[in-house]
């Protein structure tokens, strides 16, 4: 299924693949694009084999293809003309995102309530958990 351009713009970081046949003079866009959630189980079937090389959604978008691909099919420098470098700051950018998810996530799941006179506290997952209460 192929992406929206604002989905690929949260996913620049990603790996790169096609969603379908796409004719060689094809400039990409995100609707050429494969949504890269889905990879993992492609790979784990077999229908899928993602190379080393494999370039990054932001690299892609705006270059052409020089020949003529399958769907699924990975995307690669061999296989494009006028691949966008990415800067580094794009890269550290997205882990910072992703790291406050996660805090936002644990803040979520260790939440506590306190009602008549009664403490609550529900954590869904964790590590290492220390919990001190004076009452």
């Amino acid at each position: 299924m192929s992406m929206s351009a604002e989905h690929a713009e949260e996913l620049k970081n990603e790996i790169a693949a096609v969603c379908c046949r796409t004719e060689e003079g094809t400039i990409l866009s995100a609707a050429n694009l494969e949504d890269p959630n889905i990879f993992p189980d492609l790979e784990a079937s077999g229908l899928m084999n993602i190379p080393e090389n494999c370039l990054k959604i932001g690299q892609v978008i705006g270059a052409k293809l020089v020949k003529t691909i399958d769907s699924l099919t990975p995307l690669t420098a061999d296989l494009l003309e006028g691949i966008k470098e990415l800067k580094e700051e794009a890269v550290e950018e997205q882990k910072d995102e992703e790291n406050m998810v996660i805090e936002k996530d644990q803040a979520q799941q260790e939440c506590m309530h306190m009602q008549n006179g009664t403490i609550k506290i529900n954590i869904e997952e964790g590590k290492g958990i220390y919990i001190e209460l004076e009452i």
